[in-house]
């Protein structure tokens, strides 16, 4: 049972890998086929393996047993999780790609990627040795290189592809030195050896490791500064950005997960990783509402979603992380799959929110908010920080409600939705504290909450009067400033140009 089950281990990445090696010289029909059996299969194994784990049975794959440190495949929980969600999301993207690639010529090759993207992805999640996950890690990058250069005659194409490049190698270096460093500090690559060591009490100086590991994962998710990649990527196939957005990006806040260990000594680094979080999440939540495009607007959703991520990852709350994972892949790859159907559509415009609504709202916020944290076990108590985000989000729907409709759907309509978006949400953090290293108490000192405190506030403000700004000269500024980015993106461009200066087709 146990071989059988290390086969089924090996088979889910092996799977696309297999599927894009054989892509690489079959027909547009033959390597959709593949493609698409290919994921069929890594989500059934998937599934097999992840009720395995339910069932309490780890599964483990040693590849070279004989040698001194083996490399190791490991299914558990959150490898399991990851698994179906990744093989699922690549099952899901090479059948949208069927039909939206039908007649280009470089369609085989298209499909070969994507089948070899998907099975670094899947061996990344299911790694259990650090130089393994390491080698994914950069394949991972290097074969969603080759899809961001799906239409190699469009210069825009290849400078944001160049981008994303440069800012891959510099995350590369960083797990790089960070796996040296452990290695040195344990004496061996096997997560289950470094993790056991220091479940027993032993002391280790982490310190260096857990500022690599934080800087390796704002590189890859796309933390400010070194977010403009992302939205500057919307020149390649819509499947390519859906698989990115929801499969590849959050490698970082996985990857976090993942180690998660490593910060239980010294939690500094998670402090600093708190602070860029939450600093993305309001930088690139303004930037997206001036975007006039459905995909940039998305990709800025997207960046703003990495950064409350790495908020939750900063505060401790890794099982938290996993969940909000969950759900941003869902809803993002079903956000690009169907960006096409929001064309023509009519914006939302801005609703005058009224005093009076606000109140209300924020009064009813604070019930709810507090009444659950006073029902519920403190150990299922959402951090502050991330309750903060909730109470601010049920008064600006409250007030948006009372001002467009009216008190009367408040309270017949809208605070039963804002309940069950409490108890919802209390749900799933206790669920996420369940989970294996779900929770990593991180102190935080009073002024870094208080910081990151006024950053969700100053955000909830600036939309509540976001209505008035388009009547005002200094809105007006804001909003142009807000499309451009803040020129973030112009200075990173020129940095490229000078590091790269042509963009010729390769």
């Amino acid at each position: 049972m146990e071989s059988n089950t290390g086969l089924l281990l090996a088979a889910a990445p092996l799977l696309p890998l297999m599927a894009g090696l054989l892509c690489l010289r079959a027909s547009a029909r033959e390597s959709s086929l593949l493609s698409v059996l290919a994921a069929s299969g890594s989500l059934l194994v998937a599934v097999v393996l992840a009720g395995i784990v339910v069932l309490g049975q780890g599964v483990h794959l040693r590849l070279a047993p004989g040698a001194t440190e083996p490399f190791t495949l490991r299914m558990d929980v959150l490898a399991a999780t990851m698994a179906v969600l990744v093989s699922f999301l690549g099952l899901t993207v090479q059948r949208f790609s069927k039909q939206y690639l039908a007649g280009d010529p470089r369609q085989a090759r298209f499909h070969a990627w994507m089948c070899l993207t998907l099975a670094s992805v899947l061996l990344l999640v299911l790694s259990g040795n650090l130089l393994l996950i390491w080698f994914s890690w950069v394949a991972m990058s290097l074969c969603l290189h080759r899809l961001l250069l799906h239409f190699p005659e469009r210069p825009g194409a290849v400078f944001s592809a160049r981008k994303k490049f440069v800012v891959s190698r510099l995350g590369d270096a960083c797990l790089l030195a960070a796996v040296v460093l452990v290695r040195r500090e344990f004496g061996t690559w096997e997560l289950e050896r470094i993790f056991g060591s220091i479940g027993a009490g032993g002391v280790h100086d982490l310190t260096s490791v857990g500022f690599l590991l934080v800087a390796c994962a704002c590189l890859k998710s796309a933390q400010f500064p070194f977010h403009s990649w992302l939205p500057d990527t919307m020149e390649t196939p819509t499947p390519v950005s859906a698989f990115m957005h929801a499969g590849i990006i959050n490698a970082g806040g996985f990857l976090l997960i993942r180690l998660s260990p490593l910060f239980r000594q010294d939690p500094e680094p998670l402090r600093w990783l708190a602070v860029v979080g939450s600093l993305t999440a309001a930088f690139a939540a303004v930037v997206m509402l001036a975007q006039p495009t459905a995909k940039r607007a998305l990709a800025f959703s997207t960046i703003a979603q990495m950064g409350f991520m790495m908020l939750q990852c900063g505060v401790g709350a890794f099982g938290l992380a996993l969940v909000h994972i969950i759900a941003h892949s869902i809803y993002k790859a079903h956000a690009f799959l169907h960006a096409g159907s929001g064309i023509g559509a009519s914006p939302r415009t801005a609703i005058p929110l009224r005093t009076p609504g606000l109140v209300v709202g924020a009064v009813l916020a604070l019930i709810l908010v507090g009444g659950a944290s006073v029902s519920v076990p403190a150990r299922f108590h959402p951090s502050p920080l991330l309750a903060l985000p909730l109470g601010l989000a049920i008064t600006y729907g409250l007030a948006r409600q009372w001002s467009a409709a009216g008190p009367r759907n408040v309270f017949v309509l809208g605070l039963p939705v804002a309940a069950g978006m409490t108890a919802l949400a209390f749900a799933f953090h206790a669920l996420a504290t369940l989970l294996p290293n779900g929770h990593v108490p991180v102190p935080m000192p009073r002024a870094l909450t208080a910081f990151v405190a006024a950053v969700f506030v100053g955000l909830f403000l600036f939309q509540v009067l976001l209505w008035r700004f388009r009547t005002l000269p200094f809105g007006r500024r804001i909003y142009v400033h807000a499309l451009n980015g803040f020129y973030v993106g112009t200075y990173a461009n020129r940095a490229l140009s000078r590091l790269w200066p042509k963009a010729e087709a390769p």
